[in-house]
């Protein structure tokens, strides 16, 4: 009940904002905002406090591409992270530059349960478009290793919100019988999954990239990445090609 629920409340919200005033920030580089689900969403909220409390604080650390124009509005890439602090992977500021995206991650104490994570991720997108303009194709999920669990979710229950999803080195939630109801939606989207040099993360990566193409996602690619070792981050040149794959339209 809590997911239809938050369904409803996010997508509306989010579908609104996009009609929000002008006067936009044009400030570029890092920043950090703290913010609680309340703040973000007020009373919308209130539905889903048993995950997450309307007033408990959150730290989100931001990067806002060279040349921010709120005429040519960037995309956002969510950047579900393992450590602790959200430190952005060496070569991924040039990046964002090239592909007009604003980077952000959450700062974690710990480890989050996993729906309570997918909830945040959700949450990153109003956030951000409630300081930025932003273009709303263009609202993507990176994730490796334990991350691929809440950024698979967030595609599953928000299709409508997040078009392309990377998975690095990481295992997306599966269906079997009980296939999705977002699934025509789902298709719309586009996935890279990214495999590192491990043999048993690259058979298994590819059994899900099959699940997908076999379930009529036409819009899935297949990456093989020999360097790439098992929870290390994707290189500038590999996110850049990921990227081009998300941003490409028929």
């Amino acid at each position: 009940m809590i997911s239809r629920i938050i369904i409803v409340t996010i997508s509306l919200l989010y579908s609104n904002s996009l009609f929000a005033q002008d006067d936009r920030r044009d400030i570029t580089g890092y920043k950090e905002y703290t913010k609680s689900s309340g703040e973000i969403i007020g009373n919308d909220a209130i539905p889903f406090e048993a995950v997450l409390a309307t007033d408990e604080q959150y730290k989100w650390s931001v990067y806002i591409p060279k040349g921010y124009d709120s005429s040519k509005p960037p995309g956002i890439l969510v950047h579900i992270t393992e450590r602790n602090q959200a430190n952005m992977p060496f070569g991924w500021e040039s990046a964002m530059d090239d592909k007009n995206l604003i980077w952000i991650s959450m700062n974690k104490v710990g480890r989050l349960p996993q729906n309570k994570e997918m909830l945040l991720t959700v949450l990153a997108a109003p956030l951000i478009e409630s300081q930025y303009s932003i273009n709303p194709d263009r609202v993507y999920i990176a994730a490796s290793t334990d991350g691929c669990h809440p950024a698979s979710a967030a595609m599953q229950v928000y299709p409508t919100i997040f078009k392309g999803a990377i998975y690095a080195t990481c295992l997306p939630i599966n269906w079997r019988n009980d296939t999705p109801d977002t699934i025509e939606l789902m298709r719309n989207n586009r996935y890279v999954f990214i495999a590192s040099k491990e043999q048993d993360i690259r058979q298994q990566m590819r059994r899900s990239y099959r699940k997908y193409t076999n379930s009529d996602f036409e819009n899935v690619e297949f990456i093989n990445v020999p360097d790439l070792i098992y929870g290390k981050s994707i290189k500038r040149r590999r996110l850049l090609d990921a990227i081009e794959i998300l941003d490409s339209r028929d």
